[in-house]
């Protein structure tokens, strides 16, 4: 039986190479079209604004269309930083994806064997008038249950391997997946202001409502004029509010990666602790000490699940963090090496 558990847990083909999330960023950048159209949208809107920067100078400077051209370019550039964001995202759910997949693979074996060894455990005691029919009828729809949940992780576990391959481009390998340092990220609230691009936006509205109320001829009607004026007090609280939700925004995400990344940790000490104890009962196992179930049961499918855990911290974390990168205007497969 201890053979057959050996086989058993040899399940997924170890890798023989293996690259960083960062690496995995820059790499699958080449064959990623979600990423290769968000590029070409933001070199479309970079040759667009510069065509309407010439058109607004010539034969003079036009100021209102030159702010028009900066507004609009910078709403094309919000547009390519949340698709940025969605590419950076899209990557860490496909890597994080095979990795939980195949570790719910394993329990779901781990589980069957367990209902398999309960059930052939039951029907050697009806037989021998020991066990009820219905107890019997029991472990048999729990070998059932747990022959359905295989099949359904063993799809879900393929399909994350299809969807890696889709989004990055390449055949699944092993990724090392490290837990950043909080304290080697920037922090810094006044450069995420300053490429914090709804309040640029806020800005440039507030200098076109205003240029907009310079231009306005002082022989216009009274409701021309007040409405220009209100339209410049409108856009300065605009402005205003903008400030404070970046500055809100900020402190809001550095609570949030501080919480993810003590959750994180404590997640990983417990994995560290469940490991160690995996280790001491495989012996106990091995020594003939407790039995392959209570084995199993016991030990072998708590660390799974304390490594399943662990892992859906470590995503949360990287979400988290790689959102707060790209906010402070900076690449994570740079900053997160």
């Amino acid at each position: 039986m201890k053979k057959l558990l050996i086989l058993f847990l040899i399940v997924i083909p170890i890798a023989v190479f293996s690259m960083t999330l960062p690496q995995l960023f820059e790499t699958a950048k080449a064959s990623n079209t979600a990423f290769a159209i968000t590029s070409l949208k933001l070199k479309q809107a970079s040759m667009t604004y510069q065509m309407n920067m010439i058109q607004a100078s010539v034969p003079i400077v036009n100021k209102g269309a030159q702010l028009s051209a900066q507004i609009t370019y910078l709403s094309n550039l919000q547009s390519y930083q949340s698709g940025l964001k969605n590419y950076y995202s899209s990557v860490l759910n496909a890597a994080f994806d095979v990795k939980t997949a195949s570790i719910s693979l394993e329990i779901a074996k781990m589980k069957l064997m367990v209902a398999t060894m309960d059930y052939a455990n039951k029907l050697a005691l009806f037989q021998k008038s020991l066990a009820s029919t219905l107890s019997l009828k029991q472990a048999s729809v729990t070998v059932a249950n747990d022959q359905n949940n295989l099949k359904n992780a063993k799809w879900n576990y393929d399909f994350s391997l299809s969807d890696f391959k889709e989004v990055t481009g390449l055949k699944w390998q092993a990724i090392t997946f490290t837990i950043p340092i909080l304290s080697t990220i920037p922090e810094n609230v006044a450069t995420w202001i300053k490429n914090d691009l709804n309040l640029k936006l806020s800005i440039l509205r507030l200098q076109k409502a205003q240029y907009s109320l310079n231009i306005t001829p002082s022989n216009s009607s009274q409701y021309t004029i007040e409405m220009a004026k209100l339209a410049v007090q409108q856009a300065e609280l605009n402005k205003n509010n903008a400030f404070l939700s970046s500055k809100n925004n900020y402190l809001s995400s550095i609570r949030k990666l501080r919480y993810d990344y003590e959750k994180v940790l404590n997640a990983k000490a417990s994995l560290d602790i469940s490991t160690g104890n995996l280790d001491f009962y495989t012996n106990a196992y091995n020594s003939g000490l407790i039995s392959q179930s209570e084995y199993i049961n016991n030990y072998k499918i708590p660390y799974l699940n304390t490594q399943l855990s662990y892992y859906n911290s470590l995503q949360t974390y990287w979400d988290m963090l790689v959102s707060y990168v790209l906010s402070m205007g900076l690449k994570p497969e740079v900053i997160l090496k």
